[in-house]
């Protein structure tokens, strides 16, 4: 198992180093957190769980940043939004062109964790407040920083204002052609414009993408086939074909009393609570089994007190796979949990006492969705579900399709319009 660290001063160093002057014009923004005390961000749209953080614009939505720092001592953090065009490199726009108000703050709201045995404070803003307001539709990214500090960023989070000015009609279907057929899901888009919106040249300013689930790995921009009148129609092309995946995993440590159906045991080791899972196979060559799961996403609970953000608690999650080893990949325990990356911090590693590949994760109490990710060490290293998990094409996946416009004369892309369709 690997050693269980919180902080690694190396690793600290290196990301202090790696977030000063690194965001030029052409950066493309990442989701990130780059300093190791901090847990648990996420970005929550009211009322929408387990979904991507969206706000329709000039309405009453808002979205709610959370994260945790491990220690009880408070600090303060500022906040920078930033507008970005539709591959998320910053747009041309001028703050005050996106945002009426401010477009730097501090994060104002914060709390100590009560009852707990890892100490943390818990932060948290809603946006738009009073302070501040969107202008205009399209991507958008908060960066979070040591306030007096604005170079040493935390983290970086993404999100979307979008308005209504696409019909969008989708289909998801099971791979049309025999060879597809099990392992793979297409998705047909039809897109109409509004009646203050004019769809000239649309390979030119319609930028059209489609995102399975909360997945960052395989976000596919979509190709037109055929114009038909006030209609752009995309189909028929390999951009719209995604690999099926299966339903995702899952384990409950709402409770550190209670083992649930996944948990094996629990303990207390050196002053830090530990969960092991009970161990997992491969399943890519079992037949689909129809699972409830929530697409991949966690949410935060305890069964102690009402108030999760502050009295849940933290605890080393284990993991074990148990399959042969392997050469030519690495495996990786992937979803929410892990911001939808591949990266040191949910490597699985090969245990020779075990028999298996295990992994230590350092997560907050709560419900939580996975898979295994393989990523073959070649030359063009892609992400692998099927490698453990399989694809099957039956999988309830959900598809979220955007739509960008680029109008004549502009600099930056609008998000005209926003749909979600679901594999039944």
């Amino acid at each position: 198992m690997k050693k269980r660290q919180t902080i690694s001063l190396f690793s600290f160093l290196f990301l202090t180093l790696l977030t000063l002057n690194v965001f030029s014009q052409n950066y493309v923004f990442e989701e990130k957190v780059y300093l190791p005390l901090i847990k648990t961000v996420k970005l929550e749209s009211k009322g929408a769980d387990f979904s991507l953080p969206l706000l329709r614009l000039n309405t009453n939505d808002r979205i709610t940043l959370k994260f945790d720092v491990l220690s009880e001592e408070t600090e303060q953090y500022g906040y920078t939004i930033i507008h970005c065009n539709s591959d998320w490199t910053q747009s041309n726009l001028n703050p005050q062109e996106y945002i009426e108000g401010f477009e730097q703050g501090i994060i104002e709201n914060h709390a100590n964790s009560i009852n707990t045995i890892q100490r943390y404070v818990h932060y948290w803003q809603m946006f738009p407040n009073n302070m501040m307001r969107f202008l205009v539709s399209g991507n958008y990214i908060i960066k979070v920083y040591e306030y007096d500090n604005p170079d040493n960023v935390a983290f970086i989070s993404k999100f979307m204002v979008y308005e209504n000015g696409a019909n969008i009609r989708a289909n998801v279907m099971m791979g049309r052609s025999p060879e597809d057929r099990n392992t793979k899901q297409e998705v047909d888009v039809l897109i109409s414009p509004s009646d203050n919106i004019s769809f000239l040249d649309p390979n030119r300013y319609i930028k059209v993408f489609v995102q399975q689930n909360g997945r960052k790995d395989n976000i596919s921009l979509l190709k037109l086939r055929q114009y038909n009148g006030r209609e752009l129609e995309y189909s028929f092309d390999k951009s719209n074909i995604f690999d099926a995946s299966n339903e995702f995993r899952n384990f409950d440590f709402s409770s550190l009393r209670l083992r649930s159906q996944n948990v094996s045991n629990f303990d207390f080791i050196q002053g830090e609570n530990v969960v092991k899972l009970k161990p997992i196979y491969d399943r890519s060559k079992l037949p689909y089994t129809t699972l409830g799961d929530i697409n991949g996403y966690y949410y935060v609970r305890n069964d102690r007190d009402d108030n999760y953000d502050l009295s849940s608690d933290y605890a080393w999650v284990d993991f074990y796979l148990k399959i042969p080893q392997r050469v030519g990949g690495r495996f990786y325990v992937w979803g929410e949990l892990s911001s939808w990356d591949c990266n040191e911090q949910n490597i699985m590693q090969y245990d020779d006492r075990y028999s298996a590949y295990t992994a230590s994760l350092y997560l907050k109490q709560g419900f939580y969705n996975y898979m295994i990710m393989f990523m073959p060490t070649t030359l063009n290293p892609f992400y692998n579900i099927g490698a453990v998990e399989g694809n099957f094409s039956q999988t309830n996946n959900v598809y979220h399709i955007f739509v960008y416009y680029r109008k004549m004369g502009d600099t930056f892309d609008s998000l005209i319009g926003y749909a979600q369709s679901v594999m039944k």
